[in-house]
């Protein structure tokens, strides 16, 4: 039986050729050399022999070597290294050009190029794979046994997408350096509570722990029928958003019947999936009928989705008859929501929103929005102002920004000193340099005062340390407090 060529078989041959003598070896080598040539394909089995009958070791050895280059050469340039044992013990390396499902005949061609008919029955069985491998198991026979040396194979594994031989090396990384994170991450290890876990470990850690994989991340199993809810209802406003953008567009057309169309289909949305929706492209608009329909809308969706819109509505939209339409919407049942968004405005920096949501908290507020309400009747606000420059300065130039009004000899003179003291007085409608200024003004605001005595039955003013006073100490008892007028 012919001897069949091992994982280093190829190693051998290359290193035999690179040698310049082969005095030295002895004659049953040389003969395994060309034994093993002729088993890597049939085409080299007759030149084998051939090479056998030379009776000169040396001239042996030469067309051994000669082989072996030629060997190299087309191995190395075909794109795939299939393999076809036979029945026989033999063996062909090559190309297999005949599909896998035909088990009554095989077609091979050979690595020289050769294309080889076989029956089915002369084939033992077949090995379909790329080059890549042969080229595997050339670096790994000859590999040193570093963490270096197993680190770059493993890295041209991956290069040449071989995944299982890469991880074997990545293992043998970690054997030699447990602590190598490139080589953990490589494997998608986890460090979690203070070590490294495969997948595997991860995983079960995860589930002993009371968690659930789901939908990418994990989450505690007590809250995922919430979070699968949760999931539903994000997929349910993706399509309203949808819906509405559509809508919208027919009800701002010029087509009347689709005009038609899309009013209806927005008049007649109920669903609290459609609210992020509506806020997007009714709620934010830009005209004031559009923000109406979006308050209308709302109006109607039932739950405690549509307050938050509807209560930021109600103290800033800039119309005030749809600020109070807002208002209207928001059912008693749901005060208690809506009086937490609004007291939240009285901390706003513009103080027409403080002043809006004291008009809200007069409407619905109660004895809990009192302590913001007493916070908010003194506000100070921070606005800037452009006011004249005090005085002349003076630009590279010498000149005087804005100008003076003088004649030309008299600015001169002030500019280089001729004159000790002088009083410009501009004229009647001379440009002057203006700047900004940042002010702070305290504000007395009067919803805010109004709102507490519509809550409290009490009026103390604007004194808030009055408030405060009756607020923690004087209310549960007789107070002198006046009377509202």
């Amino acid at each position: 039986m012919r001897p069949q060529p091992q994982g280093g078989s190829l190693t051998m041959l290359i290193n035999l050729a690179r040698r310049k003598d082969g005095k030295h070896l002895p004659y049953q080598s040389v003969r395994s050399v060309v034994s093993c040539l002729a088993c890597y394909t049939s085409g080299f089995q007759q030149v084998s022999n051939a090479v056998l009958r030379i009776g000169n070791r040396t001239q042996q050895f030469a067309a051994a070597v000669a082989m072996a280059h030629a060997l190299c050469f087309v191995m190395c340039s075909a794109a795939r290294a299939d393999i076809v044992y036979l029945t026989t013990g033999g063996v062909i390396r090559g190309t297999i050009v005949s599909p896998e499902d035909d088990a009554d005949s095989l077609r091979i061609s050979s690595l020289e190029g050769v294309e080889i008919d076989l029956p089915g029955s002369h084939v033992s069985r077949q090995q379909r794979r790329p080059l890549k491998f042969e080229e595997y198991e050339v670096r790994a026979e000859s590999l040193a046994d570093t963490l270096a040396a197993h680190w770059e194979l493993a890295e041209w594994c991956r290069e040449q997408n071989l995944t299982e031989q890469r991880e074997i090396h990545l293992e043998i990384v970690l054997a030699i350096d447990p602590e190598h994170r490139q080589a953990h991450y490589a494997l998608r290890h986890t460090f979690y509570r203070e070590q490294w876990m495969t997948r595997e470990e991860y995983e079960q850690t995860r589930r002993d722990d009371g968690f659930v994989f789901y939908n990418g991340k994990w989450v505690p199993v007590e809250k995922l029928e919430s979070v699968k809810t949760d999931d539903a209802s994000s997929k349910a406003e993706r399509e309203w958003y949808a819906k509405v953008r559509v809508w919208l567009n027919w009800a701002t057309g010029n087509h009347p019947q689709r005009a038609a169309d899309g009013l209806n289909n927005l008049r007649g949305i109920n669903s609290p999936e459609s609210l992020s929706a509506l806020v997007q492209f009714l709620g934010k608009s830009q005209h004031a009928d559009i923000r109406r329909l979006f308050i209308e809308i709302a109006g109607k969706i039932e739950g405690p989705g549509p307050i938050v819109p509807l209560a930021t509505l109600a103290v800033r939209e800039d119309v005030r008859e749809l600020r109070e339409l807002a208002l209207s919407m928001i059912g008693e049942p749901h005060h208690e929501q809506a009086r937490q968004i609004v007291i939240s405005e009285l901390r706003d920096r513009n103080n027409i929103v403080v002043c809006r949501a004291g008009f809200v908290l007069a409407k619905i507020g109660d004895e809990t929005s009192v302590p913001a309400l007493i916070r908010a009747l003194v506000t100070t606000h921070g606005y800037k102002v452009r006011v004249p420059v005090q005085g002349y300065s003076f630009g590279v130039d010498g000149s005087i920004p804005g100008g003076t009004g003088l004649p030309p000899e008299i600015e001169t003179g002030l500019r280089t000193g001729v004159y000790d003291s002088v009083q410009v007085v501009p004229l009647l409608g001379a440009a002057r340099a203006t700047k900004l200024v940042p002010i702070s003004v305290s504000r007395e605001n009067t919803d805010v005062l109004l709102a507490l005595r519509e809550i409290t039955e009490r009026n103390f003013g604007f004194d808030e340390n009055a408030w405060q006073r009756w607020w923690t100490v004087d209310r549960n008892q007789t107070t002198l407090a006046p009377d509202i007028p």
